[in-house]
């Protein structure tokens, strides 16, 4: 579970340090305080991709810090393949720094890992469910990946992308095969041409930023060259006066000759006379950079026809040198293909007819292994919906035969009917707000029997449920904390009365600065922030009453001193 988080420099939270607990912890708070900041926090330090953006304004990096305690055998196993040490305490530090370049340092319990490690491990630690995944509800192309995980059909769906890959890589070869010999000479041809082009440039990395700064150099020599020549001046003898690097080389030979008499003054002598020698030393190299400088228009010339090249090769072929030689490299791979391919194209439809066979026999053994979860899938979330005051809806999975793509053989769609007597329908057609969230929640309890995450979070799963519904909503998830550490960002009072531990999210401005901070409340506290939560601005002793109420219901009272 997650027991530690710290968050520096994010957005609007400049420091928070929040200890959390097992069980349902909930956090709330008014519109804008910073909840969803934390979550934003915490799906930085599981890998997922973020920008510097988020940094807080005037920081120059923000860094969070994830301290999980008791992890998963899952994890334990992703850190063995990473060859990340594993604490005996079965405790894990994780830390990512985000800086205003763009760079990211992420460790997992000090060592060192990649952003897409950190991914990899971050799925076995906690599942974020958010308006986001609610969207992938409502969207038809997503829904084969609840199926997929109720299932557990990674190894089936993996066998069949791979089978799907290698059989559209071998069919693309045979349809460039098939091309009349025509088109074929012009491609080999285009090709030749294109690579000609690139080589012939002899493009080096970074060349075009060094030019650039070359070229702004060229234009500016005037006042380069004149600079320096004046600083020259300063340090070089003329016929009127001493240039400073011999003045000092005279004052070094007037202490060592008092030195002869006062001792303490050698030192003094020998790190004058090594100031004197580095400063000549800087001389010379403001000669060489005036003679580097000096106005060349033939090598302005070619500096100037070099980056003219160097952006038409960018505006043909990728916007920086690495994408250009990419784009080299995919060439000659193509036209070797194509030099080399084989004239004989039985081989070929032979070798496509036996890999056909193959990927549909993977594509059917997925499509049965969906349409077999999907009965068990909407038994179990029918049952939850019931509880959550939605005793009457139908759910339906949808399965329609499609050409072969990357995801399989099927177009499946979850169908749905809120009340008794209408008809099924896409969900995206017929589920409110309030609907939705049940709905996502009931798929994620449903989920987490195959889970293997130990902490779960639910962003304003509540939204749209008020009264009864609310309340069904509360007691799911502090059924589900039973099992895993939930923690639940909430605008529910209901809920907020179901929790073992509550959090205060609030904001305050001083200094033309905003701050968020993040406070764990006794029992005072829960019931005033209830208390808000029930009434908004004013609250009355009969709400207070009413929040007291809540959690003696709830069985999280526990008395004010």
């Amino acid at each position: 579970m997650l027991s530690n988080l710290k968050i520096e420099n994010i957005a609007i939270i400049e420091s928070a340090d929040i200890d959390l607990d097992s069980g349902l912890n909930v956090l709330s708070g008014e519109t804008g305080a910073g909840k969803s900041i934390i979550i934003d926090s915490i799906s930085a330090v599981l890998g997922e991709r973020t920008s510097k953006e988020l940094i807080r304004t005037g920081a120059e990096k923000a860094k969070v810090i994830a301290l999980f305690e008791n992890i998963s055998d899952s994890a334990k196993n992703v850190l063995s393949e990473l060859d990340v040490p594993i604490n005996e305490d079965g405790s894990l530090l994780v830390s990512r720094v985000i800086t205003r370049d763009g760079r990211n340092v992420c460790k997992v319990n000090q060592s060192p890992v990649t952003v897409t490690m950190l991914k990899q491990l971050g799925k076995e630690l906690i599942s974020i469910n958010g308006q986001h995944d609610s969207q992938n509800l409502l969207n038809p192309e997503c829904h084969y990946k609840f199926l997929d995980m109720m299932g557990d059909h990674d190894e089936l769906y993996n066998d069949y992308l791979k089978k799907y890959v290698a059989y559209s890589e071998l069919y693309r070869r045979f349809k460039t095969l098939s091309n009349n010999e025509e088109e074929k000479e012009k491609r080999i041809e285009f090709l030749k041409y294109e690579i000609n082009e690139i080589e012939e440039a002899d493009i080096k990395l970074g060349e075009y930023d060094e030019l650039c700064e070359l070229r702004d150099m060229f234009r500016n020599s005037e006042k380069v060259v004149g600079g320096l020549s004046k600083a020259l001046a300063i340090l070089s003898d003329t016929d009127d006066s001493t240039g400073v690097v011999n003045a000092l080389f005279d004052a070094s030979k007037q202490v060592e000759h008092s030195a002869l008499h006062f001792e303490k003054l050698s030192s003094i002598h020998s790190e004058l006379l090594d100031l004197t020698y580095a400063l000549s030393e800087k001389k010379d190299e403001i000669e060489n950079a005036i003679y580097e400088c000096q106005f060349d228009p033939v090598r302005q010339q070619q500096v100037e026809e070099r980056i003219n090249l160097l952006y038409k090769l960018k505006g043909k072929y990728g916007e920086t040198e690495e994408e250009i030689l990419e784009y080299l490299e995919k060439s000659k791979t193509e036209l070797n293909d194509l030099l080399t391919m084989s004239n004989d194209r039985s081989e070929i439809i032979e070798k496509l007819e036996h890999d056909k066979t193959l990927l549909l026999s993977a594509a059917e053994a997925l499509s049965s292994a969906r349409k077999h979860t999907a009965s068990e899938f909407e038994v179990r979330v029918k049952h939850e919906l019931e509880f959550l005051d939605m005793p009457n809806v139908e759910l339906s999975t949808s399965f329609e035969t499609c050409k072969l793509n990357p995801t399989g053989s099927d177009v499946i769609e979850f169908l749905i009917s809120p009340n008794a007597g209408e008809s099924l329908k896409p969900l995206a057609k017929i589920a409110s707000g309030g609907e939705l969230s049940r709905i996502m929640l009931a798929i994620q309890n449903v989920l987490s029997l195959r889970g293997n995450v130990s902490t779960m979070i639910f962003d304003e799963i509540d939204t749209g449920v008020s009264g009864s519904a609310a309340e069904k909503i509360a007691i799911s998830l502090e059924n589900v904390s039973k099992k895993f550490q939930v923690l639940c960002i909430t605008h529910s009072s209901q809920v907020a009365a179901h929790a073992d531990s509550h959090y205060q999210i609030s904001k305050e401005s001083h200094d033309e600065k905003t701050f968020t901070h993040v406070e764990k409340l006794n029992m005072e506290g829960r019931v005033s922030e209830i208390s808000r939560i029930i009434g908004g601005v004013t609250v009355t002793d009969l709400q207070r009453e009413s929040a007291k109420e809540m959690l003696i219901n709830s069985g999280k009272w526990k008395g004010i001193d």
